[in-house]
């Protein structure tokens, strides 16, 4: 029993540690342990949402947002940590376009444990206003809109609408056939 408690123990303590050297120089960013097991007990993909979040994934991004909800207590503190750790290597501008589009609790939540999870980071670079190095997340996190040009731009490739559509008039309505609908 004695045994297994210190084993406890040594885990909690260095498994941040040996995450962050299994991932290297590809993430460079604080995840806890403890968060692990909370997301492995809800069910969430923790590891898996947090690299696609990391190379700007906004859907991946949303749902890493979302899941501050599910942590309360100091895993949400460690959380938010990751979070913040997070936005250099999204962007703030996709970042910012996320949590936009969040709910406005949520949002306040988020601002609260953010500028926590600045006194807690390591990184003296984030530990600056979010004004100076995350302007536009700190303006979505304050209520304003937040839109991402660069989200525009898929596969190198700039989106556009298809060819032959017309914008709708104003005015007027659009009526659709079952057989258009197919």
């Amino acid at each position: 029993m004695r045994n297994t408690l210190l084993l406890t123990a040594i885990f909690t303590l260095f498994a941040p540690i040996v995450l962050r050297a299994q991932e290297g120089a590809k993430m460079d960013i604080d995840i806890s342990s403890a968060v692990l097991k909370t997301a492995d007990w809800a069910g969430y993909k923790y590891m898996e949402n947090l690299d696609l979040a990391q190379s700007g994934d906004q859907k991946a991004l949303r749902s890493f947002f979302e899941f501050s909800g599910t942590v309360d207590g100091t895993e949400s503190l460690q959380h938010a940590t990751t979070c913040l750790e997070l936005i250099p290597f999204a962007t703030d501008e996709k970042v910012g376009s996320v949590i936009s589009s969040l709910k406005p609790n949520l949002k306040k939540i988020l601002l609260e444990r953010l500028t926590l999870a600045q006194g807690r980071t390591k990184k003296e670079n984030l530990r600056k206003p979010l004004t100076e190095w995350a302007p536009n997340t700190w303006k979505a996190l304050n209520g304003e809109t937040v839109t991402c040009n660069s989200c525009m731009m898929q596969g190198g490739t700039m989106m556009k609408k298809p060819e032959g559509v017309k914008p709708p008039t104003p005015g007027t309505h659009s009526t659709t056939t079952d057989t258009e609908k197919q």
